[in-house]
């Protein structure tokens, strides 16, 4: 199911989509991210055929988080409620329904907002579907309200209606961020010929998993493996004196994350990598993060607010001051 070319039409607009590109599914026998790594996927096919009409992606961060890379409905069923059956497939990861019945989005709004939201019931809109699925095979739902927590992150507000009061993602971030493109000769200049943080290619995944988990409290040697072996994806390592400091990871236009000790390893890796980028860089960052994310933000060519949005609280596990550039819609920073 995930090399059907239909659901490039679905999700096309999202954050994943935009970053990846064609490396994010296999519908082209390319060294694609989704089938190789851990994440979970439900696809939820039409009534009347076996096109798909909504999907949705999952990574497991630890045993209480989880944080949704997509979940895309159609349009003509965005405003339905509907019953599903699941499509037995032989796979574990990758979860397929299929629509029996659908009708006009039914009224729950006499309910509490839980039980609009966590009610044990047959027919759900589609979306509220796609997330169940994916979220009772990852951290599961149950205890969700109380003992775990799930995030994500849209652009300009897309479909937030959905995503908090269908959905249930009703706890906002305590950060601002936004998407910005800037000019690549804007990340070349932020190379200083007399800092002593010397800048390589990753020749040894190993060389920058060490440092990842500094980044933060979630393990996440598997992701980096499978981002590592995506088509398209470049790693650099920063370096001071033989011990690593950070690492960026970028395609050709866009800079997927960017981690370091200090600014100036930031600015180092954000230099090093525009060397071989295109004119324009598109990255995800913290509003006012450091001085350097503020200049880039100001120059920008364009900007596009992120909203965060978490089911129960706000993750405060990541090392903020280390994050130059978040990996948003492949993971949680």
């Amino acid at each position: 199911m995930l090399q059907s070319p239909s659901l490039v039409q679905i999700i096309n607009k999202s954050i994943a989509y935009k970053n990846l590109g064609d490396a994010l599914l296999p519908v082209n026998n390319n060294a694609e991210f989704m089938s190789s790594s851990n994440a979970v996927t439900v696809t939820v096919c039409g009534q009347n055929d076996d096109e798909p009409v909504a999907f949705g992606s999952i990574v497991r961060c630890s045993e209480r988080q989880a944080y949704v890379m997509l979940g895309e409905v159609a349009e003509e069923y965005a405003d339905k409620s509907v019953w599903v059956e699941k499509v037995e497939n032989g796979e574990k990861l990758h979860h397929v329904f299929k629509i029996t019945k659908s009708v006009p989005l039914i009224d729950y709004s006499g309910e509490t907002h839980f039980e609009q939201t966590f009610g044990n019931r047959d027919e759900k809109p589609v979306h509220l579907h796609v997330l169940d699925s994916l979220i009772d095979n990852t951290v599961g739902l149950e205890s969700l309200d109380v003992m775990k927590n799930v995030t994500v992150d849209f652009e300009n507000n897309s479909n937030l209606d959905s995503w908090r009061d269908t959905v249930g993602f009703v706890v906002s971030d305590k950060f601002c961020y936004e998407k910005i493109t800037v000019n690549r000769f804007e990340l070349l200049s932020l190379a200083d010929s007399e800092s002593n943080v010397a800048v390589e290619n990753v020749e040894k995944l190993e060389t920058i998993l060490d440092y990842d988990g500094e980044v933060s409290m979630f393990q996440r040697d598997e992701f980096l493996t499978t981002l590592y072996s995506t088509s398209g994806i470049s790693c650099k390592v920063a370096r001071i004196e033989g011990n690593v400091v950070g690492y960026i990871a970028n395609t050709s236009s866009n800079i997927l994350q960017c981690y370091g000790e200090t600014e100036e390893v930031q600015r180092a890796l954000f230099a090093a990598a525009a060397e071989t980028m295109n004119p324009q860089v598109t990255l995800y960052v913290r509003k006012n993060a450091n001085a350097t994310i503020e200049k880039l933000s100001e120059n920008a060519l364009t900007h596009s607010n992120i909203t965060r949005l978490n089911t129960r609280v706000v993750v405060n596990t990541i090392k903020w001051p280390k994050i130059g550039a978040l990996n948003m819609g492949l993971h949680m920073f």
